[in-house]
């Protein structure tokens, strides 16, 4: 079995045929002979991204080997390497000394070029034949060599189980590429270094290199994300594409493919699946593979401001929610975000700190983000009771509340982020839902900023009368001036001894302290002079 990791980028144009010369594209899906062969997936992907073509019979012919010539050409392509049209950057000119090769039928010069720059050993170009299957020993030194992966000492090294039956030239290429990733050993432990590559693991190969964003060349013919909708009106018909990044339509190919666990199956099938798509030179969905089913989301709910959104290998949403705490939660792949039609297309980069929004999960991922529509005011708090939270009424703008309910609900902060609390006076600016604007009494406050605190001040004046009782206690003083008294308020004497307002009379000078709402919070009783 081969594998490749995703560490060096690789430019692919391949033909990998019988002969260079001998090939017509045939699309994978036509291929009669990969019906119910394990390798139809992966033949079929790499078709499609124009990395591998079939037989003018219109065979792939997964099971023949690939000789010493097909594997050279086929893996120098793949380095970068293309001496049928043009100069590769890849190609140095060849050292004075020249290379002493054996003249081939095809190929020539992809051969040359290999023993030039050292990517074939010398007992290989010593019997080089290109018509004789590639081993795997030597497929593992010519991708060793070709990537360039450090090598090390073998003594000591139990990796396979026949590794000693390899060329000595070639087990530190075979312990390298196995470290790497890049071809792993059989289930029983053995490497198997004198078998062949077949045509259908050298596609699988390919395979691993796209599917892992090795090839530079293929990179914006592989896309993933899941499918929220299909639209079968058009032909021929579009599928949504649905990613962290946003969404993007893509027209479905007439001759489009669907895999699960490896075997085909309807287009149908992809509604809400998670898929990794490859598209047609037009771009168009022609081979669509299913990861995995999306879940759907539960009524978990958080609801809170957005700070930062990291889009990456694993994303992540941090937020803070109304009770002020910083929540850090995972984004799942299948996260949709409801952003009432705008950004629909930019995805969570779109969003930006301090949006409300509520986050929907299921288990700890966040599967759903809802931006919530809010509006807001600024005034001067009037009264906090239990419940209900009254502001100034110096003439309503429009249909903005007066008054909050469940205020307590909110998150209450200071201009510095921090936690507070508010009182009567407190200047503050409030972020509020209105579910139905043309309702009454039904606003959900979301968080109130204290924007300014006033301090308490000092009145003095001359008792005109005192009136009221209870929460309706008033101190009049002369010129007008009304206060009325809050109902925790205390009177004292000068001394600081506590008497009752019943105590003070008309014409008696007073000191009153007023909160920034101009509430009597302390009443002092000033002594007659001497």
């Amino acid at each position: 079995m081969l594998k490749v990791p995703p560490r060096i980028i690789l430019v692919i144009l391949l033909v990998a045929g019988l002969t260079l010369t001998s090939l017509q594209p045939v699309n994978a899906a036509l291929f009669p002979d990969l019906e119910g062969h394990w390798a139809h997936e992966p033949v079929c992907r790499a078709s499609v991204v124009d990395l591998i073509k079939g037989y003018p019979d219109g065979n792939f012919r997964p099971e023949q080997s690939l000789s010493e010539m097909e594997a050279l050409v086929l893996f120098m392509r793949a380095a970068g390497y293309n001496l049928d049209k043009s100069k590769s950057s890849r190609v140095k000119s060849l050292p004075v000394t020249k290379v002493t090769t054996p003249q081939v039928s095809w190929g020539q010069n992809y051969l040359d070029q290999a023993a030039a720059d050292n990517l074939i050993d010398k007992s290989w170009l010593a019997d080089f034949n290109g018509d004789h299957p590639i081993t795997r020993a030597r497929t593992a030194g010519l991708l060793c060599r070709l990537l360039k992966l450090p090598e090390s000492d073998t003594a000591g090294v139990t990796l396979f189980t026949d590794l000693n039956k390899a060329a000595p030239e070639y087990r530190t290429s075979i312990v390298a590429v196995a470290r790497a990733g890049i071809i792993n050993g059989f289930a029983d432990g053995s490497f198997r270094p004198g078998e062949g590559l077949k045509r259908g693991e050298a596609a699988a190969l390919l395979d691993n290199m796209i599917k892992d964003n090795w090839l530079q060349s293929v990179s914006d013919r592989q896309v993933e994300g899941w499918i929220p909708r299909i639209d079968f009106k058009p032909n021929p018909p579009e599928i949504e594409l649905q990613t962290l990044q946003g969404s993007k339509k893509y027209k479905l190919s007439p001759e489009v493919k669907c895999f699960k666990n490896g075997k085909e199956c309807p287009y149908q099938q992809i509604l809400h699946w998670r898929v990794i798509i490859h598209l047609d030179s037009k771009k168009q969905a022609v081979c669509i593979t299913l990861l995995e089913k999306r879940a759907a989301a539960k009524e978990n709910k958080i609801r809170g401001t957005i700070r930062a959104v990291a889009l990456g290998q694993d994303s992540f949403l941090t937020m803070v929610d109304l009770n002020g705490k910083e929540q850090i939660l995972p984004l799942s792949w299948g996260a949709e975000l409801d952003s009432g039609g705008k950004n629909k297309t930019k995805g969570f980069q779109a969003l930006k700190p301090g949006t409300f929004i509520d986050a929907y999960l299921s288990g700890d991922e966040v599967m759903r983000v809802a931006v919530l529509t809010t509006k807001s005011l600024s005034g001067n708090v009037n009264s906090v009771t239990g419940k209900r939270l009254e502001l100034e009424n110096k003439g309503s703008k429009g249909n903005q509340p007066t008054w909050f309910n469940y205020w307590d609900r909110a998150r209450i902060i200071n201009k510095d982020g921090r936690n507070d609390y508010v009182i009567r006076g407190d200047k503050v600016k409030i972020t509020y839902l209105d579910p139905d604007p043309e309702g009454i009494d039904d606003e959900i406050p979301l968080e109130i900023i204290i924007t300014g605190r006033p301090q308490w001040k000092k009145v003095t004046g001359e008792v005109e009368r005192i009136g009221g009782s209870g929460e309706g206690r008033q101190v009049v003083l002369k010129k007008n001036k009304n206060y009325t008294l809050d109902t925790t308020a205390t009177v004292y004497r000068e001394d600081g001894s506590i008497i009752a307002l019943s105590d003070i009379n008309p014409g008696d000078k007073v000191e009153a302290m007023v909160d920034g709402a101009g509430i009597v919070m302390k009443l002092i009783l000033k002594d007659p002079p001497a």
